[in-house]
């Protein structure tokens, strides 16, 4: 090879990691805003409950079962095209709907309404993550696909972070309105006008999307001389053979990680209005102490989770992803118990950020097995059955049971923390066992 074709080979190449790293970054600030959105509730339970007269139990509901019912069924519609259609436009569309109708949120003023553009907003999400994941397998090896997927799962810490931090600032700094802003003439109150503004804000997003993302080619497609064949999907029943029968440790795999997002989806919905109550504290000072520390807890741990992946090789690549899930878990289970239940405001959030830390790491690398074991044809909707069923169980049952638990224990002091508490433990525990039941199955 002479000096020239290496300099235009080496220009190439890299080219080529300067687009990858373009696509990842975007891709994750896709995800950012997916959990701005999502979460954004957390940090106005209390003027939400007060305006519309709500109980814990349908706040459960709505960022719990309602949410995530609808998130996670849309999740295996959705699936099917991402394993035949064009990724990137896939993934635009997604996005500027469930801004719309994050933003179309400000209009609710009953129970009603705001599930119904809610479920708009779930329905719209799910499309994200299946598509994306599909997308770095394409670009990346098995060795190198655990970093893009790291930094890509960055995006529900950051995201819930931005949310907790930047909603409760927004908030304080609304309280001189009076109650009302008015926008174009109509009368807003301070939540439903952060409604408006987060929606909008993530309307850019899609565009950059749609317009400057290359959609890659298919790695099966590639190494298939018949582009007929490649382009069959297989039926759904093969693909729920290859993960449960050909691969046996996807059963305890994907219980575990129902049990992990159990415990996540628990601490986003409920752990900001815990500290609320339980100090008397008002949004904006809870949002600006606990959002940058569970940011910089999930940060620190999406990071040594992709330190981690990088040690690994092809061939161990899943079983020592799951090992160091279970070992996360592991660590999960004194941090769970005690985080709501500690007596000081300083321990209570310092916890919140190593719940955040150790949660984060199972988070990173819990797609690696399905991207690495799954073939091409049937990863995206392996990937929207992991989504879907760790988000209408995790997801719903967590926010939901905290709700409930915490109603049904009226007089008890910091009733909300012995439910955070109760709940979040027995998840971490399961979790843990579950794990360590798939790391051994994997490495058989």
């Amino acid at each position: 090879m002479s000096i020239t074709q290496t300099l235009d080979v080496d220009t190439a190449r890299s080219a080529s990691a300067l687009r990858n790293g373009y696509t990842v970054g975007l891709f994750f600030l896709c995800f950012v805003f997916s959990y701005i959105d999502r979460q954004i509730v957390s940090i106005l339970v209390q003027p939400i409950k007060a305006t519309l007269a709500l109980s814990d139990t349908q706040i459960g509901l709505l960022q719990g079962f309602a949410f995530t019912l609808c998130y996670a069924t849309a999740g295996v519609v959705v699936a099917r095209l991402v394993d035949r259609t064009h990724r990137v436009r896939l993934i635009a569309a997604c996005v500027a709907i469930w801004a719309l109708c994050t933003a179309l949120c400000a209009t609710a003023d009953s129970f009603s309404e705001l599930l119904f553009w809610r479920a708009g907003t779930a329905i719209a999400e799910a499309g994200l993550s299946p598509a994306v994941l599909s997308i770095f397998a394409d670009l990346y090896s098995p060795r190198k696909v655990s970093r893009p997927t790291s930094i890509f799962m960055l995006g529900p810490y950051i995201g819930s972070g931005v949310a907790l931090a930047g909603g409760g600032l927004l908030l304080g700094w609304l309280s001189h309105t009076e109650g009302v802003i008015s926008v174009l003439g109509v009368a807003l109150h301070p939540w439903q006008f952060i409604f408006l503004t987060v929606g909008l804000a993530g309307l850019p997003l899609a565009l950059l999307v749609a317009f400057s993302v290359r959609e890659p080619a298919r790695t099966e497609t590639r190494a298939l001389a018949s582009a007929e064949v490649a382009e069959q999907a297989p039926p759904m029943m093969e693909v729920l053979k290859e993960l449960f029968v050909r691969n046996r440790f996807c059963t305890p795999y994907f219980l575990a990680y129902m049990s992990l997002i159990t415990l996540f989806y628990s601490h986003t919905a409920w752990f900001a209005t815990l500290l609320i109550r339980k100090y008397a504290m008002e949004a904006s000072q809870v949002g600006k102490l606990a959002g940058p520390l569970y940011m910089l807890g999930g940060i620190c741990g999406v990071m040594f989770a992709r330190y981690l992946g990088s040690r690994m090789s092809d061939q161990q690549t899943v079983p020592k992803a799951l090992k160091t899930s279970a070992l996360a878990s592991c660590a999960l289970i004194p941090l769970a118990l005690f985080a709501p239940l500690l007596p000081t405001f300083g321990w209570n959030i310092g916890a919140y950020a190593l719940c955040a830390f150790s949660a984060s790491i199972v988070m990173a690398l819990a797609p690696i097995p399905v991207q690495v074991a799954i073939p091409n044809r049937m990863r995206g909707r392996s990937i929207a059955l992991l989504v879907f069923l760790t988000n209408i169980v995790g997801g719903g049952i967590g926010p939901f049971a905290v709700g409930y638990l915490t109603q049904s224990m009226p007089g008890v002091e910091n009733s909300l923390g012995i439910a955070l508490s109760g709940v979040g433990v027995t998840a971490a525990l399961l979790s843990t066992l579950l794990y360590f039941m798939a790391a051994r199955r994997a490495q058989a």
